[in-house]
């Protein structure tokens, strides 16, 4: 085989390779919602299934951190959608109107400002609304799925303990729950016996050798979930020998079979 063969081999493998890991355009839609709650301008991508139309409601999964993270979990859910022969989701991208620790931590933290609370509204009162009216998302809490990595992890987890009828299903990869002395922790508790009436999923990971103190107070949730969340469908893993970031892809595919298992 020549060299030249060799190389043309290669190249027309890697263009293989990116398209798989592309979620096609033209099935995306993008607009800016413009918040009267905070004044913040967000960036919003919706990634339409096969055969869309305006003669059914859609599930919807709400990614936090879009310009990282949409487009991968588009491609997934797409994917995913085929094997399960499912076309009734949608992808929706949450993208930066603050500094997204103003908006994802529940208390100031370092530069952020902890303004979860009002970002919370903006999801609840601005964009869930707009999505029901213009991209006919169902209306059930049931239907509505939050996935983060990282403060957007703890956003998530932050919307179970303190808002339980926003989300029915949490993909919370690799959370922050360390931050603010473990407040949300702490929230769980004190909000505990209300939110236990709920049901949903919950897709709890993180990476093996995570930095810092981020382990310990994600295996006290995992406990959590177990032993107070009976209506809950749970499911922890641990990517061995990949560290915070390295393991997020890795949990991103393993949270979104998750999520289509338990459809």
């Amino acid at each position: 085989m020549s060299r030249y063969y060799i190389i043309l081999l290669s190249v027309l493998s890697l263009l293989t390779a990116c398209r798989e890991n592309e979620f096609d355009q033209e099935l995306v839609r993008e607009f800016t919602l413009s918040s009267a709650v905070n004044g913040s301008n967000y960036p919003i991508k919706v990634a339409l299934p096969q055969g869309y139309t305006s003669a059914k409601k859609y599930k919807t999964i709400y990614v936090l951190d879009s310009k990282w993270d949409f487009d991968f979990v588009a491609r997934e859910v797409q994917k995913q959608s085929e094997n399960f022969h499912r076309n009734d989701i949608l992808v929706v991208g949450i993208g930066w109107g603050n500094d997204r620790l103003d908006d994802y931590l529940p208390v100031p933290f370092k530069k952020g400002k902890g303004r979860a609370d009002e970002f919370v509204k903006v999801i609840h009162e601005e964009l869930i609304p707009q999505l029901e009216k213009n991209f006919h998302a169902a209306n059930l809490r049931e239907d509505r799925t939050i996935l983060g990595h990282s403060a957007g992890g703890l956003f998530g987890v932050h919307c179970f303990t303190n808002y339980p009828d926003l989300f029915g299903n949490y993909l919370c990869l690799s959370p922050s729950l360390w931050i603010g002395d473990q407040i949300v922790l702490s929230n769980e508790k004190k909000n505990r016996i209300a939110n236990q009436t709920r049901n949903g999923r919950f897709f709890l990971a993180a990476g093996g050798i995570e930095e810092g103190g981020m382990l310990p107070p994600i295996e006290s949730f995992r406990h959590i979930l177990g032993q107070y969340y009976k209506g809950f469908s749970h499911h922890y893993t641990i990517a061995n020998g990949l560290d915070h970031l390295g393991s997020k892809k890795t949990n991103l595919k393993k949270a979104i079979s998750f999520y289509f298992q338990q459809l």
